[in-house]
């Protein structure tokens, strides 16, 4: 079965938010616990640096710590002054933030208070977690509630330590008002998270619709696509990939359409081609059948013209298929294209000049050499040459160029006429195309030499090209890339 892109982009956003969720209620949880923790630790060792000052103070009166062994209220009220006149004047440092940030940093001691407030910690107060160690950290004044997790402080006078502070570290999971403000803290967020993750959800689930919006509208296009109805488009404006890719796929139902013509009007320029020289071949045989006419050498002869028409037709279109599939196999070789071109010209001077058709050469230089395939090449020329030939008006005037470009050789053939329309001669290489729309050109060919010439020329890394002529007819022009021998000769 399969699972829609909707449900997995949507369930792929849920498995997100559920991660995101775990992780940020064990980080609120940890991260809340551990502030909380730090800030009470925190005050513990601003009172201790505090408290190792005084105790340094009372340890240089006497010079030792017995005075303050023996006088436990002595020791109770120096710890619980410290701790008081540290733990207000952080409150009031505190207030003075909240309310001027200007006074940051200028913060308002508060005096101690003159009695000591009963507070009752479940955790102890500061002195019954504090204990008095000498030098080698041996006990002094026991603390009333051992903890194994402490942090120490060192006392100092005039720089030697003299003997360590240490406190209990408060244990947050046994403080009720702690738990209840995590608790609290985590309903909070759960609650948080749950309508986050319900809005979260909505909103997945409606850009998951958005993306496969279009996606459906391509699908159901290449259905259309696949039974044929090549006019189907795809309208998507969303100013992304998406919409790139529709108009792709608009492309591509514009040229299959295209194709789809072509192909139809193939068969049918095909068929039609075929049809008549097969009608003629077959209506002749069976006159011999049915003795209606006599078989003798002059209508073996005209069976033979069109057998032979309908073998060069066959040809013709095995080549064109042929070059466009695999690619016309060339035997190049070096040629001078000055005594090439005059060589093919040559017996269709009197042709030409028969038919009261002037033939000019104009050659620009001595030598053109390029790289081609002489029988290919001499298969474009004369099929040009033909073309002129059966289709001109005479009297009139063929001219026939060669000249140099930068990196090319052009050969140019220009008759009088009649000439092309513009539109015509954009399609004058399209396989079976023949110009109908030119007065007096439209002949009995297939419409296939020229998609040959273009295949051939292609095939030799030029281009081949069809206009107006200054001549007042066709100009059919051929640009193929420039050749040094010398450079053969050297590699």
């Amino acid at each position: 079965m399969r699972i829609k892109l909707t449900h997995k982009i949507l369930g792929i956003n849920i498995g997100i938010i559920l991660v995101l969720t775990l992780v940020l209620v064990s980080l609120s949880y940890v991260g809340s616990k551990s502030m909380y923790s730090n800030a009470l630790n925190g005050i513990d060792l601003a009172v201790m640096e505090d408290l190792a000052v005084t105790l340094s103070q009372e340890y240089a009166q006497a010079n030792s710590w017995e005075k303050i062994i023996a006088n436990k209220p002595q020791w109770t009220d120096t710890v619980n002054h410290s701790f008081y006149k540290v733990f207000f004047s952080l409150m009031a440092q505190n207030a003075a933030m909240s309310f001027n940030k200007e006074q940051r940093a200028t913060p308002i001691p508060a005096p101690p208070p003159k009695s000591t407030p009963a507070w009752d910690m479940p955790f102890g107060t500061f002195l019954q977690r504090a204990t008095l160690l000498d030098v080698n950290k041996k006990v002094l004044i026991a603390p009333e509630i051992v903890k194994t997790d402490v942090n120490y402080q060192a006392i100092k006078l005039n720089g030697k330590i003299i003997g360590w502070l240490s406190i209990g570290k408060i244990d947050m999971d046994i403080l009720p008002l702690a738990q209840y403000f995590f608790y609290q803290q985590l309903s909070i967020v759960n609650w948080a998270i749950a309508l986050g993750g319900i809005l979260a959800a909505g909103l997945s689930f409606l850009f998951s619709r958005h993306i496969t919006r279009p996606i459906h509208e391509l699908t159901r296009g290449a259905q259309q696509i696949a039974q044929r109805n090549f006019s189907t488009r795809i309208n998507i404006n969303s100013n992304d990939e998406l919409q790139e890719l529709a108009e792709r796929f608009n492309s591509i139902a514009t040229e299959l359409a295209h194709y789809h013509t072509q192909q139809k009007q193939w068969l049918t320029d095909i068929s039609h081609e075929l049809k008549t020289p097969l009608t003629l071949l077959v209506g002749e045989i069976f006159a011999i059948c049915d003795n209606l006419t006599q078989c003798d050498e002059n209508t073996a002869q005209n069976l033979q013209h069109e057998v032979l028409h309908i073998k060069r037709l066959v040809d013709d279109l095995y080549d064109l298929s042929k070059g466009e599939e695999v690619g016309l196999v060339l035997r190049r070789q070096t040629l001078d294209l000055k005594p090439f071109i005059e060589h093919i010209i040559k017996p269709y001077k009197t042709l030409f000049s028969d038919k009261n058709i002037q033939l000019d050469e104009l050659f620009d230089g001595e030598e053109f050499y390029i790289l081609a395939d002489a029988d290919r090449l001499t298969q474009v020329v004369r099929n040009l040459l033909e073309n002129c030939l059966k289709y001109m008006d005479a009297p009139g005037t063929l001219a026939v160029r060669l000249e140099e470009k930068p990196h090319a050789v052009c050969i140019q053939l220009d008759d009088s006429g009649p000439g092309v329309t513009p539109a015509a001669a954009q399609h004058m290489f399209d396989r079976l195309y023949r110009a109908d729309t030119i007065t007096g050109r439209s002949g009995s060919g297939a419409g296939i030499g020229l998609a040959i010439c273009k295949s051939i020329v292609d095939a030799h890394g030029g281009a081949i090209f069809a206009t107006t002529s200054a001549l007042g007819g066709l100009s059919i022009r051929i640009e193929l890339p420039t050749f040094a021998p010398k450079t053969l000769e050297h590699e």
